[in-house]
């Protein structure tokens, strides 16, 4: 009897350990999908920010180029020839800047 017993006790932890055995790689399953899916949208979001990135640094280098003041010299934007230079001469002591059109003085 008791042989029997020890038996179908066996038989039902088994069948218990199977059973969580299976759940387990169910849930584990589940989980790995769900990881794939929050790195699917990431990779999504960061290709999505790449192409905003270089959109914004071909708009940066767009503003910033030299054509650009070049020809707008109607509104005012004019590059200084060497004659229309200020140059500034600062003192050590309290006393006015001096102002002259040649360096050094």
């Amino acid at each position: 009897m008791s042989n029997i017993l020890n038996i179908s006790l066996t038989k039902v932890f088994c069948i218990i350990f199977v059973i969580f055995l299976i759940f387990g790689i169910i849930w584990l399953r589940s989980n790995v999908v769900g990881l794939e899916y929050k790195i699917s949208s990431l990779e999504k979001k960061k290709a999505y920010l790449m192409k905003e990135n270089k959109a914004i640094v071909a708009e940066k280098v767009r503003l910033l180029a030299l054509e650009r003041f070049e020809n707008n010299e109607s509104r005012g934007f004019v590059f200084p020839d060497r004659i229309r230079v200020v140059y500034v001469k600062e003192t050590t002591h309290k006393e006015p800047y001096r102002i002259s059109y040649k360096q050094g003085k």
